[in-house]
């Protein structure tokens, strides 16, 4: 293979002829070149190219040839040659059709795109056909016969430009231009090179994300942001050696791929410890990472990117500023979570989710005293999916706006029809999950729901969780007093989980606390228990709140319960969450244990208790 630069430009007619000439001495030039690779078995049509564009400029930029003689040379050349913007390629060289399987190999091999490729022949009667013009992306088509000088250049400079034009894009398609790293799309490129080409080479593939950058936005402005990430790039790209790849694959979040002993996490956390430099001023930020180690790797860039991402997320949730290794059982669980959402979008639409009610009982008097309303999903085969880990998929979906408010109604619903059977006083609870809580629209949608069933205000109350009431005290409070409004009671649910604090709580109208499973579970343990159980009642007595303890599952622990002074209770001791025709036996055939707040009627039997 030989690389030259042009000889001078000798007074010649238009026609190409095909004669010899001496290669110049000085072949050195001060600007960038366009590079040219001549391919054909006759090296007078080499020498004749070369003659014809003797000191051409096009596009500002001069020429430089390379030189191949036949099909397999070329494609030696295009192996280790970068840069090379058009191809002038004979059609039949070692075969009929070298050239045409050539382009095939550049275009689906080779995978280069951006070489624009002009095919030239000595008979008409060689021409390829319309559909491999098409196919293989070919720019041109010449006999050599009509090849003149001036004919030769427009198609190389038509070529040049349609080159430069698609290299640009390129540019824009693959590059981050703030950072001038490879982006998210040039990195899937690059890892399915790597994965294609050297499939038995070692490589982790890690995903770094700032932490709290929104925040430092907020806080400093975007060009203190737009700073720090220039920053952050430059101290990766400074640290890596030459081989790996970094890229920006989003505002604050970046990509690495390299080999397993240079691409380390705890070398990367490193790179956090010292300050950055930022507008003569310096500035601390910590990063989460998620890593793909060699040997978990699976399938292409696209299935590999999203295994970092899933790294990412459980760092961000668990390890926040430290890092996570992806592996297989952590790729399991979160397909099945994908399905299982899935699969509750489609219970959502063919409404195979239902309610059923738990009542709540009075320690001291025994009387049924409310209900809660308790979601639940059966899905096609019948088997029941546990709420701890649907309702979870539902918040994070958004799809719990729309099961909460359908929740809602039916408890409302089903009030209505409870009191309209002489079955009144009831109250009936409703949990609210914090997304629902802070929706928009959440309070249009309460009210709708009492306007549409027409039940007393008194007899519904709302539970949301502690971490919820403690979230934003402010919102909640403001949010809280417009609910107490409507006449509507508050209750916090699972009290005791959180981290709550009594100066808040004491600013909340809330009228009762719900002591968690958790700790009416350790009235009945072979250890002490029961001590936080015995706080919670107290803090309510002190506050004038109504304590129910949830979970109550024996005797032992109702007695317990109620010699510390706490006023409600429910739990499987007393019944388990029923559907409404089960809870209407339940309520008439239990009058006489728990009291005359329940009407009698003529059904005495217990009704059947599902299972959770």
């Amino acid at each position: 293979m030989v690389i030259e630069q042009q000889p001078p430009i000798p007074e010649d007619e238009d026609t190409l002829k095909f004669v010899e000439f001496d290669k110049p001495e000085d072949d050195s030039f001060s600007l960038p070149a366009w590079r040219l690779l001549i391919v054909d078995d006759e090296p007078d049509v080499h020498h004749v190219t070369k003659f014809a564009l003797n000191h051409t400029t096009i596009l500002g930029q001069p020429l430089e040839f390379l030189h191949a003689y036949s099909a397999a040379e070329a494609r030696q050349i295009l192996e280790r040659e970068k840069d090379i913007a058009v191809i002038l390629l004979d059609v039949v060289m070692e075969s009929e059709n070298a050239g045409l399987e050539l382009v095939k190999v550049i275009r689906t091999e080779l995978k280069q795109t951006e070489i624009r490729i002009i095919l030239r022949t000595g008979q008409a009667g060689d021409a390829p056909e319309i559909e491999a013009i098409h196919d293989y992306d070919i720019n041109d088509y010449k006999t050599k016969s009509e090849l003149t000088r001036t004919k030769l250049y427009a198609a190389v400079t038509a070529a040049i430009r349609a080159f430069s034009q698609i290299r640009s894009l390129n540019v824009l398609a693959f590059t981050d231009l703030f950072s001038g790293l490879a982006n998210r799309n040039r990195f899937i490129q690059l890892i399915d090179e790597r994965l294609e080409t050297e499939p038995g080479r070692e490589m982790s593939i890690a995903v770094v994300d700032l932490d709290d950058f929104s925040e430092i936005n907020d806080a400093l402005g975007h060009q203190q942001g737009d700073h720090l990430i220039k920053a952050v790039a430059d101290r990766l790209v400074s640290h890596f050696p030459q081989g790996t790849v970094v890229a920006r694959l989003s505002g604050d979040t970046f990509g690495i791929m390299g080999e397993p002993a240079t691409v380390k996490p705890e070398a990367l956390l490193e790179l956090f410890n010292t300050p950055f430099p930022i507008m003569e001023a310096e500035m601390s930020v910590t990063a989460s990472i998620g890593i793909v180690p060699h040997g978990e790797i699976e399938g292409n860039a696209q299935n590999a990117l999203k295994d970092a991402y899933i790294a990412l997320k459980q760092a961000k949730k668990t390890h926040r500023g430290s890092f996570v290794l992806f592996s297989s059982e952590m790729g399991t669980e979160i397909r099945e979570r994908i399905r299982l959402l899935r699969n509750l979008r489609a219970a959502v639409e063919s409404e195979r989710l239902f309610v059923v009610f738990q009542p709540q009982i009075h320690l001291q008097s025994h009387q049924v005293v409310g209900m809660e309303a308790l979601v639940r999903w059966r899905d096609s085969e019948g088997n029941f999916i546990p709420p701890d880990r649907f309702i979870p998929l539902a918040e994070a979906s958004g799809l719990i706006i729309d099961i909460g408010d359908w929740v809602l109604r039916s408890a409302c619903h089903e009030l209505r029809r409870l009191q309209d059977m002489g079955l009144s006083g009831l109250r009936m609870s409703v949990n609210v999950s914090q997304i629902q809580f802070r929706e928009a629209a959440f309070l249009t949608r309460l009210k709708s729901a009492l306007a549409d069933s027409g039940i007393d205000h008194a007899c519904l109350e709302l539970e949301i969780t502690e971490s919820v009431a403690m979230e934003d005290v402010n919102f909640i409070r403001l949010t809280l007093n417009k609910i107490k409004a409507l006449g509507i009671s508050v209750a916090i649910d699972d009290f005791g989980t959180g981290y709550s604090s009594l100066s808040h709580l004491r600013l909340l109208p809330v009228d009762r606390l719900k002591i968690d499973r958790a700790f009416v579970n350790e009235l009945s343990s072979d250890v002490e228990g029961g001590h936080f159980a015995a706080m919670v009642v107290e803090l309510g007595r002190n506050l004038n709140l109504t304590v129910i303890a949830e979970g109550v599952e024996c005797e032992k622990q109702a007695d317990l319960l109620r010699s510390m002074g706490c006023h409600e209770a429910q739990g499987f001791h007393y019944a388990r969450p029923m559907q409404p025709p089960q809870l209407v036996e339940w309520l008439q055939a239990n009058r006489l244990q728990y009291g005359d707040h329940v009407p009698a009627t003529s059904i005495q039997s217990q009704g059947p208790r599902n299972s959770q």
